[in-house]
């Protein structure tokens, strides 16, 4: 019987995520600065992964401060899109075609680049992500995105497919534990340096507010999440682990909906299921 130790920690990876996602929607509802809120929540983060993981930072060197560095500049962009996004779009429509359109944009890569094969149930899963993405963003023949938000999701789908192509380099050349240290650290700095330059006329006025507040809640279900996720890949295998993940989706719609309030029908249900099962089969396969 396979060895299932790393279950636990997979589905409590899902959890931690699916709530962290959820409170994106906060700087939206609370009417925060998403700058400020941006900080807290990588530089406490920051805090948090130093803490835990300062044992490993001897095994640091230049290939994880640059790994890091990539990675934190693309996820302080990515995360500045989606609360951005989040103000006009609920997130139970915008994580489900985002994350299966970036999952498909990974998996292109890995083709292209590192000689991966494509199978017949990632091939379906794909078929299921485009119709999906389909019936999410057409009431008829019309679309309900505006162009603005339509170039946001492209920089998202971008940006989380790049974010875990660079994790994909860092896994195979540095210690996982120190390069969570810096991806977080390279992400404060950039994000302190961005909040400087926008808010520099009232710097203290959006930075000590109620923005740490929200930051906090963000930061501390994603770094519990990533840890699980991190023990949940030292313990077990990559791919279902992975597809354990996918389902976050529906822990961040049923949060943001007692949240929140968003509203969820039964015919989002019904196109979350099948992003869940398009991802799953793509990781899978």
């Amino acid at each position: 019987m396979q060895n299932l130790t790393w279950f636990p920690f997979s589905v409590a990876a899902t959890i931690f995520f699916g709530i962290a996602m959820a409170f994106y929607k906060l700087p939206a509802a609370k009417n925060h600065s998403k700058y400020a809120v941006s900080f807290w929540q990588l530089f406490i983060a920051f805090i948090l992964s130093f803490i835990v993981f300062y044992g490993f930072i001897p095994l640091t060197n230049i290939a994880t401060i640059i790994y890091g560095s990539l990675w934190g500049f693309a996820f302080l962009c990515l995360s500045l899109l989606q609360m951005k996004a989040l103000k006009e779009v609920d997130t139970n429509m915008l994580y489900p075609i985002t994350t299966s359109l970036s999952l498909v944009t990974s998996v292109l890569f890995g083709i292209m680049f590192f000689k991966d094969h494509l199978s017949w149930l990632q091939i379906i899963g794909m078929l299921l992500v485009i119709t999906v993405v389909y019936l999410f963003s057409y009431k008829g023949k019309k679309l309900q995105y505006s162009n603005e938000i339509l170039v946001i999701g492209l920089g998202i789908i971008f940006l989380s497919a790049f974010g875990k192509i660079i994790q994909k380099f860092a896994t195979n050349n540095v210690d996982i534990h120190a390069l969570q240290i810096y991806q977080y650290l390279s992400a404060a700095l950039f994000s302190l340096i961005l909040y400087s330059f926008i808010h520099r006329k009232e710097f203290k006025k959006h930075l000590f507010s109620h923005s740490f507040t929200s930051g906090l809640m963000i930061a501390v279900p994603s770094f519990l999440g990533g840890y699980m996720w991190l023990l949940a890949l030292t313990k077990g295998p990559f791919s279902l682990a992975a597809s354990i993940h996918s389902l976050y989706i529906i822990i961040t719609a049923i949060v943001a909906y007692f949240a929140f309030k968003e509203k969820l029908t039964w015919e989002k249900m019904f196109l979350i299921s099948l992003a869940v099962l398009a991802m799953i089969l793509i990781r899978i396969g």
